[in-house]
């Protein structure tokens, strides 16, 4: 007798989740209430409502300065939730600023030294210009102008002489008129050939000498050119690194206020303020139940009665007065979980459960928040 009522315990163990799942019974409850959807026909399961739940958390460690919201606040993308205290980074901060202003007078620095390093580069190459032009002076002589010039002058004495000559010969001048004209005569002559054949060898070595010197100058003042720019990019890549270091530091600072990611409501708050948090560490949920939705676990005996895009009636015990309308948006490919069930004499066998979602199609003002039970008949 003791065995057989064992037993009986045993099987309505069992069977008992197995009512509770199905809900599609039309009895009275223990209480004398009907079941939640009455004696409506359908499919009925119970489930729970979810949904996309996001861990606020600091990227820093840190004391926590100010919560800014309590649980069960609404709130939007973007609205600061949480404000951490961070000495270190602020120390940080102007450590990397002051570096930044070493680096930028360094760079100030060099850029000077860089532009001295042009003038003087652009002063020799001015000099060897002049030193070149004074050479080919002396290679190619005079001037086209020059040499016409000498020889106007020298045939102008030359005519001057004869007619001095002649009258000299008269006894019209004096012999010492007529050499002081002869001397002008040769004067002019000299100047005439010096014009047709340039200057003396000792001029024109002169004159290579002074490019030579000043090609030796150009070539130095570039080197120091070519020094000067090294070291100016040298110091722009410092003050680069430097505006890196800064960008990251305030990047960390800009992290001391957390934020909201989505829109939603503040379900959870983990911490008080004055708390110390580090990295990674839960400070508050924001969940988004205004996209919330049901998840039921279907037997696999069920699941040919449901399809996608089916239509549902919702009921949740919050609002019992309240029937939501929604629908199949997906069902799982794979089982979730097997229950035990008595099936015949020849033994058991396991029936398998795949989860399926549901989405609301409205449910007005109702705050349906993740946890609460949910009731869905799956219309046929």
């Amino acid at each position: 007798m003791n065995t057989l009522i064992k037993g009986y315990k045993i099987v309505l163990a069992v069977l008992a989740p197995a009512l509770i799942l199905t809900g599609c019974s039309t009895s009275a409850d223990s209480n004398g209430k009907e079941n939640i959807f009455g004696t409506s026909e359908g499919l009925v399961y119970q489930g729970t409502i979810e949904a996309k739940e996001v861990s606020i958390n600091s990227k820093i460690p840190g004391r926590i300065l100010k919560i800014l919201v309590e649980e069960g606040a609404e709130v939007k993308a973007g609205d600061v939730l949480v404000e951490i205290e961070s000495e270190e980074l602020k120390a940080k901060k102007a450590q990397a600023e002051a570096l930044l202003q070493q680096a930028m007078a360094g760079y100030e620095a060099a850029k000077g030294q860089e532009d001295a390093a042009q003038a003087g580069y652009d002063a020799a190459k001015g000099q060897l210009d002049a030193a070149n032009s004074q050479l080919q002076k002396a290679e190619n002589g005079a001037r086209a102008q020059e040499i016409a010039q000498a020889q106007a002058y020298y045939e102008l004495m030359q005519k001057t002489y004869d007619r001095v000559q002649k009258l000299y010969e008269k006894g019209a001048v004096s012999a010492q008129k007529r050499d002081e004209v002869y001397t002008q005569l040769e004067v002019a002559k000299q100047q005439l050939s010096i014009a047709k054949e340039g200057a003396r060898v000792e001029d024109k070595s002169g004159a290579q000498a002074l490019v030579n010197q000043a090609m030796a100058g150009v070539q130095a003042a570039l080197a120091k050119v070519d020094q000067a720019k090294a070291a100016t990019q040298a110091a722009a890549e410092k003050v680069e690194q430097a505006k890196a270091g800064v960008a990251e530091v305030e990047a960390y600072l800009k992290d001391t206020k957390i934020a909201a990611p989505i829109n939603g409501v503040v379900t959870e708050i983990n911490a008080h303020e004055g708390e110390l948090v580090s990295t990674g560490m839960s400070i508050a949920v924001v969940s988004d139940i205004e996209n919330a939705w049901i998840e039921v676990q279907v037997k696999e005996t069920d699941l040919e009665k449901i399809t996608l895009g089916q239509n549902v009636e919702v009921k949740v015990p919050s609002y019992s007065k309240e029937t939501f309308k929604g629908k199949v948006v997906r069902i799982n490919q794979k089982p979730d979980f097997a229950t035990k069930r008595a099936t015949n004499d020849n033994g058991d066998f396991d029936i398998m459960s795949f989860g399926v979602k549901v989405e609301l199609d409205d449910r007005g003002s109702k705050a349906l928040r993740p946890g609460m039970t949910a009731f869905v008949r799956f219309v046929k």
